[in-house]
């Protein structure tokens, strides 16, 4: 695991890098602009510590501190630019509500010009000292099946911290073959002896349904004699942040850490209550934008404003959601039916409030009835629940909690509309049900924002 300790620690450093030019910038601009120090720091704490804290978030949300993001690539500079822009915008219209705390326009424009500056070159200097390719951890494969070669398909990448030197298989008839560039070992029964002739102290179990009692006595008898043994599912939930539902056994559930606060009422009771007085909030905010928007829809197609559309929510149950109409009147006239890219059913103005997700604000009214939930997996429409549950492992699991407007399939793997994509978003369901928690839902409303600004998953 020094690895995954040593992407941590680059990380951490980038961030605390960030934090000590942003201070930097706010001191060195009152010298530009003033021609001396006015001791920001004790005469506008409040201001000099409200811009640091945005400047963080924002460089969060835009999602900057991600290992491949701390080199100074075209992307990363434009992420950056957005995110000081932005951080300016919010300050300035709390410096407006608030004129006694602001240190002044010209320094809070210069601080702006400068942290950008220092940003970008604390990213070139990263990248010139301390991005050199990380050292990967060798590691055996245990099992060459379905399972064993998805681990190998993750695992092999110059960016994975995991280097698979080999497999060995229970299968005698495999050893000497390939998998991908890979060749099988031997079988289980040499495990430990093809580990000390790798060099290899580390082997992942990809056999995740039959697993007989002599293959568990043999991996037993390996670890026993010092090789690390790991799991599959384990190394693939770290990585991806999501969960191999069609590598998993089905007692898996019985065994597996987290999904604590699923049973936790009080847990509940707190999100109930953010949802509540989030979305009253949200609601009153976002007035004037839905009015704009079911003026635009009326403007340019016959039908109704709003588009009610049956999902399964909590428990099974089945409930009304409400959005935006961004389709043409009759759409799905025959019958219920996936979106797909540039679906040629969505109108102008459906293009437009899809990309901006505008077409999502009516479901805080859902939120407000307690239909849904701010943060949960997205709801799906019953007639793709019967087929996905039918053929897609654990599915049903997600149906624990309210669905929510966004969620850690939304920010981590976009709109999906597909057999396929409906597993894979339930591989992230699946972790957030797993990892539930108050502060893992606002890291995903902060990360929604970012997907939305840069428009990733509309369709």
């Amino acid at each position: 695991m020094g690895v995954i300790e040593t992407i941590k620690q680059r990380r951490s450093l980038l961030f605390a890098g960030d934090i000590l030019l942003i201070l930097a910038a706010t001191e060195l601009s009152t010298w530009i602009r003033l021609g001396q120090s006015i001791q920001v720091f004790s005469r506008h704490t409040g201001a000099s510590t409200f811009t640091l804290a945005l400047y963080i978030t924002m460089l969060y949300i835009f999602d900057l501190y991600k290992t491949d993001r701390s080199r100074l690539t075209r992307d990363v500079c434009f992420r950056l630019a957005v995110a000081v822009a932005s951080a300016g915008a919010v300050s300035a219209i709390i410096f407006y509500l608030f004129p006694n705390w602001v240190f002044g326009r010209g320094i809070f424009l210069i601080q702006m010009c400068l942290v950008f500056l220092f940003l970008s070159g604390w990213r070139w200097l990263c990248c010139m000292l301390i991005s050199a390719p990380i050292g990967q951890t060798k590691v055996l494969i245990i099992g060459a099946g379905r399972s064993g070669q998805a681990l190998f398909s993750l695992l092999n990448n110059p960016d994975s911290p995991y280097k698979p030197v080999g497999f060995v298989d229970d299968d005698p008839d495999k050893t000497g073959s390939m998998v991908g560039s890979t060749p099988v070992l031997g079988t289980i029964d040499e495990l430990t002896k093809i580990a000390s002739r790798q060099q290899v102290g580390t082997a992942i179990l990809a056999i995740t349904h039959d697993r007989s009692e002599a293959l568990v006595d043999r991996i037993i008898s390996a670890r026993l004699q010092g090789l690390a043994i790991s799991d599959m599912p384990t190394i693939y939930e770290e990585l991806t942040g999501a969960i191999p539902v069609e590598h998993l056994r089905r007692d898996w559930l019985l065994f597996a850490d987290g999904f604590t606060l699923l049973s936790k009422q009080y847990v509940r009771k707190i999100k109930r209550i953010i949802d509540v007085i989030s979305s009253g909030i949200l609601i009153i905010v976002s007035a004037p934008i839905m009015m704009l928007t079911a003026i635009a829809i009326r403007c340019e197609s016959r039908g109704p404003v709003f588009f009610r559309q049956k999902r399964v929510g909590k428990d099974g149950k089945i409930f009304l959601v409400l959005k935006f109409r961004s389709m043409i009147e009759g759409a799905e006239n025959n019958g219920a039916a996936w979106a797909v890219e540039n679906d040629p059913r969505v109108t102008r103005v459906g293009r437009i409030i899809r990309l901006l997700r505008i077409d999502e604000l009516p479901q805080i009214l859902n939120v407000f009835h307690g239909e849904m939930s701010l943060v949960g997996p997205r709801p799906e429409r019953p007639e793709f629940v019967k087929e996905l549950e039918a053929r897609i492992p654990f599915y049903s699991i997600r149906h624990s909690v309210r669905p929510g407007i966004t969620g850690w399939a939304q920010v981590k793997y976009g709109y999906g509309a597909s057999l396929e994509d409906a597993l894979k978003k339930l591989e992230y369901d699946l972790f957030y049900l797993k990892n539930m928690s108050i502060l893992l839902d606002i890291e995903i409303l902060l990360k929604t924002i970012g997907v939305v600004l840069f428009g990733q998953g509309a369709r």
